[in-house]
């Protein structure tokens, strides 16, 4: 059957739960369920989708890893996105986490309705494993973001310069084209202009920089040009502290994989420091973990990584990034005001002290 995940949790069936599943567990059959619980997307915790919390009962015992508790990501009643945002972590979590040897959720199944944009995503229920989900207003140790550093290069050593991303891979999104780039690309600057025109903590938070919005686009706008050009691997795409869960003994991983992109690494790493230390311990230790991450880089493979002073150089610009795109384009009811108002303060912070607009004009190795 066509599987399609309804727009309201009082339309979902074990019909379309086991339809899901049976893609890659073929013979499993949902008999009953039960919503545990429903978060959606601008309470503050979801942020562009639904997730509803299910408990199901299977017809006969399942496989032994096929939990009993999932966690659907789904879009209730409305998109809170752009289609391609869902379509992209559907693709994600059906095509390539699979093959991923990295710490993430685990998928049971995943469907995407085209124009629509309904999608659902059955997922593990982190949990049950003692995930905490971090945020920029409370302390994240170091030992916690060198995880997560370590996780990212992990996945950027697989796909390292791989012939995949031009082949199986090219619909992921390049950070120029394609996908939510693409729309970002045609519609980003009015999206970005309007949430600071409507929102004058927004204002008074970039004043310092000296710069409008318009000149904040378009020095992003060159910065995401030259990283089209360097050499790609695959991205995570929206690395901020938000977007991370920590495990007991301060492992993490990442989730939400809605803007998966080939580009350059430092825009993975650069948008975790920023948005998981306070300002004064980046300035601290961002140099030491943007090394501890090129090292990490080789042992997993990277014959030849970049050097520290040109991943650095690269970092700085991509920061940009996370203020631009990361936070002043996003709605405060999303994470709240006060998670919001936190990491555009960190991000104005990283970009000043970065002088992100100093080294835009400094080309790198590569580019």
């Amino acid at each position: 059957m066509s599987i399609v995940f309804p727009a309201s949790v009082d339309e979902l069936t074990p019909k379309v739960l086991s339809a899901a599943l049976a893609k890659r567990r073929p013979g499993v059959v949902v008999r009953d369920f039960t919503v545990v619980s429903v978060k959606q997307a601008g309470e503050g915790v979801a942020s562009t989708a639904d997730r509803v919390v299910l408990d199901l009962q299977y017809d006969a015992d399942p496989p032994p890893d096929l939990p009993t508790r999932l966690v659907l990501k789904t879009m209730l009643v409305r998109p809170h996105a752009v289609p391609d945002m869902y379509e992209a972590e559907v693709r994600f979590y059906d095509e390539i986490r699979p093959e991923l040897d990295i710490e993430a959720p685990r998928s049971f199944g995943a469907a995407f309705a085209g124009p629509t944009g309904h999608f659902g995503i059955l997922l593990e229920d982190l949990s049950q494993r003692g995930a905490h989900f971090a945020n920029v207003n409370e302390t994240v140790s170091l030992d916690a973001i060198r995880s997560l550093l370590t996780e990212l290069a992990r996945l950027h050593a697989g796909f390292w310069c791989s012939p995949r991303l031009a082949g199986d891979l090219a619909w992921i999104p390049t950070p120029i084209a394609g996908g939510m780039a693409g729309f970002l690309t045609r519609h980003g600057y009015d999206f970005v202009q309007s949430q600071v025109d409507q929102h004058p903590f927004k204002q008074e938070l970039i004043r310092p920089l000296g710069l409008s919005v318009r000149e904040l686009w378009a020095l992003l706008a060159g910065i995401r040009e030259e990283q089209s050009r360097l050499p790609p691997t695959l991205l995570h795409g929206d690395t901020h502290l938000g977007n991370s869960y920590l495990l007991p003994g301060d492992g993490g991983g990442w989730l939400d994989w809605q803007l998966l992109t080939r580009g350059s690494f430092a825009h993975d790493v650069i948008y975790l420091l920023v948005t998981g230390l306070p300002t004064e311990v980046r300035r601290l230790h961002q140099r030491d973990l943007v090394a501890f991450y090129l090292d990490r880089l080789a042992a997993f493979g990277v014959v030849e990584p970049p050097s520290l002073d040109d991943a650095w150089l690269l970092c700085r610009k991509a920061s940009l990034w996370g203020l631009v795109i990361g936070w002043l384009i996003c709605p405060p009811e999303n994470y709240g005001e006060a998670i919001t108002r936190e990491n555009i303060a960190r991000a104005v912070a990283a970009v000043a002290d970065l002088d992100v607009p100093g080294v835009a004009r400094h080309p790198v190795n590569g580019a």
